[in-house]
């Protein structure tokens, strides 16, 4: 009876570190296969950063050059008001 009972202690003893050896080299597998993963994800955070960044400086430009268009468009109405006005001067009465 006691050899019946080291023999199934031995033999679950045996399972439990075939298990945990198990769990070490699927952990390690999975740990290998992440890595690459993880770069992937830091690159395309680091793409989207740029993105974000040029949409920005985009925006921005873009408000510039409605500034600047609203400006342009004023001075080019005096111009040509001017302009006007020299060509034909107002008839004094």
């Amino acid at each position: 009876m006691t050899f019946l009972l080291i023999t199934v202690f031995a033999v679950q003893l045996g399972f439990i570190l075939f298990l945990r050896n198990k769990i070490t080299v699927e952990r390690n597998q999975f740990q290998s296969k992440l890595k690459p993963l993880e770069a992937f994800v830091h690159q395309l955070n680091e793409e989207h950063k740029k993105q974000s960044l040029q949409l920005q400086l985009s925006e921005d430009l873009k408000t510039k050059m409605k500034e600047v268009n609203i400006a342009l468009c004023k001075n080019v109405f005096e111009l040509n008001y001017q302009l006007l006005e020299d060509l034909y001067p107002k008839k004094e009465s």
